[in-house]
């Protein structure tokens, strides 16, 4: 009976983490990190305010736990993507096959059919409104990039490692221009005629646009080789 009751309660309080997670992830995602109070996180979750300050002890930690789940996933998902390319092509995919591994999540989970869209949507905003302690993450922790610096070598063993990260950091920004924020202005600027609901046909233009950026960096790279020879 102790063992059953015990179990119960761990249930119970994992459930009411996990509402809190969603509700503060759904809030964040709406309104902003400033924007929500933590009485409308408790409010949405079901909860009381004491809950909150139990699991997580402040907005702010709360916050970064959402956080780090999600680009957990996001990561694991482009993980998944890189190493099942790296299969096909005996352990040296072309760089489309690269790209589409760093770009696809992030974009793919903005299709309204996505289950992700939610986490997408709030990646999206928590990266242009940082907090300081989000910041030191994005700065400091790099480890998801730098599994994609050795394959892109292998492609394009002719790109010095600095252009690589350039191209890197550059590639990585288009997947931030996919926010509804954004989508909404192409269409304004298109007069409608750019069709932002068909996610799979963005995430090819955003390849081919990093390919030819890309490809132009690494005429770059070989030129100054030339130079300095």
């Amino acid at each position: 009976m102790a063992r059953g009751a015990t179990k119960l309660k761990a249930k119970v309080a994992g459930d009411a983490r996990n509402r809190i997670l969603l509700a503060a992830e759904q809030l964040f995602a709406e309104r902003g990190f400033e924007g929500v109070p933590v009485r409308d996180i408790a409010r949405r979750a079901r909860v009381n305010l004491a809950a909150i300050n139990y699991y997580f002890g402040s907005k702010n930690t709360l916050l970064l736990a959402i956080f780090r789940l999600r680009t957990k996933e996001l990561n694991r998902e482009r993980l998944v993507l890189l190493r099942e390319a790296e299969a096909r092509f005996s352990g040296n995919p072309p760089l489309y096959d690269i790209l589409r591994a760093l770009l696809g999540p992030p974009i793919l989970w903005r299709d309204p059919k996505s289950r992700k869209q939610l986490a997408a949507r709030f990646i999206s905003r928590m990266l242009v409104e940082v907090t300081p302690e989000l910041r030191k993450i994005l700065e400091t922790d790099v480890s998801h990039w730098r599994v994609f610096l050795a394959p892109m070598r292998r492609a394009l063993p002719h790109v010095s490692q600095s252009e690589i990260c350039w191209s890197l950091h550059f590639a990585a920004g288009l997947a931030h221009q996919c926010t509804d924020t954004n989508f909404k202005r192409v269409q304004t600027l298109s007069d409608g005629q750019c069709n932002t609901d068909d996610v799979q046909a963005i995430l090819e233009r955003a390849i081919r646009f990093a390919i030819a950026g890309i490809e132009v960096l690494g005429v770059r790279s070989e030129d100054q080789k030339q130079e300095s020879a």
